[in-house]
């Protein structure tokens, strides 16, 4: 911190930085602090459906709080187990660390020469603007499924269902997955911090202002989200329902097929009997026999039709 400024340090002032972001395998870092407050910090990084949030009292009865957020981390071709990402925050009264088990780029853009508006409530300013760019971040993905849904509208109307439909639906209900639990989870952690960050320094009007306009944004992505569930349950049981239909079609089309060429067959077999049968002297018996049979196969198709069989 240089005044109002929040500027890059180096490696080498780690201890004496007002914000600290730790990414990747630190693990000699890491380890300081989970034996200094005794918490598994490398397992809260791992959490890939629930947060986690604490209080923490030091010798000097000071106050500090622990508490992580979830971040969709969706790409195609993503398991489900890898689809978010979580960012553990620990916060005192002068210093704020932040920790991820992946180098997540938008943090360090954003701390990189931060203005602030409060030194004195520094910890909390920066928290919440990342809070921030966090929510916006969501709402991009967001965004992103809205495209990928009205691209999978496209291709059913276009082609209707197919396998690639299909897939594509499936991949859509797995990032709904991500994006509900982290939504949801994250609404806990943000109820923690509202109850908790007048333990340590008062909130002042703006950011308490600021925590509002968070929680509308969770609010606003929680309705979205559900809307767009909805929808890909309803989609997907469309897509069922036209899949057995055009079965049904097939198989009605089949039936009807067979019922026509019964006919063909029976005659033939009459025909095929060791008796004296008509038209067995002629030499035009074999076409009569099949001019009957098509006639007579001609009229069955024709008053199945007539009755909307077909």
């Amino acid at each position: 911190l240089t005044k109002d400024t929040l500027l890059v340090s180096s490696e080498s002032n780690i201890k004496n930085s007002s914000v600290v972001y730790v990414s990747g395998d630190e693990r000699e870092y890491i380890e300081s602090f989970e034996h200094k407050y005794d918490l598994k910090i490398g397992n809260i990084l791992t959490f890939d459906d629930r947060v986690a949030y604490d209080t923490m009292i030091d010798r000097n009865d000071e106050k500090s709080l622990l508490v992580s957020f979830l971040l969709p981390d969706i790409h195609e071709g993503g398991n489900l187990d890898n689809l978010t990402t979580s960012i553990v925050f620990l916060i005192f009264k002068n210093k704020l660390i932040i920790f991820t088990k992946q180098k997540l780029k938008f943090i360090p853009e954003l701390l990189s020469n931060m203005v602030l508006r409060d030194v004195n409530n520094l910890m909390e300013e920066v928290l919440l603007k990342i809070m921030q760019r966090n929510f916006y971040v969501m709402l991009n993905e967001l965004r992103g499924i809205k495209e990928k849904i009205d691209d999978l509208d496209s291709k059913i109307s276009t082609s209707g269902p197919r396998r690639p439909t299909f897939s594509d639906l499936l991949t859509l209900q797995k990032y709904m997955i991500a994006l509900s639990t982290t939504y949801g989870a994250n609404h806990k952690a943000l109820d923690f911090i509202k109850k908790n960050f007048t333990t340590i320094n008062d909130i002042d009007f703006t950011t308490k202002k600021i925590i509002d306009q968070i929680y509308d944004t969770s609010d606003t992505m929680d309705r979205i989200i559900l809307g767009y569930s909805q929808y890909l349950d309803d989609l997907e049981n469309m897509i069922n329902n036209m899949f057995s239909y055009q079965l049904n079609m097939i198989m009605k089309t089949l039936t009807e097929i067979s019922i026509v060429l019964t006919i063909p067959a029976i005659i033939f077999g009459f025909w095929g009997i060791n008796v004296d049968v008509p038209f067995e002297k002629s030499s035009y018996g074999f076409f009569a026999v099949l001019i009957i049979s098509v006639i007579l196969s001609l009229i069955c198709w024709f008053l199945l039709r007539r009755k909307k069989f077909l």
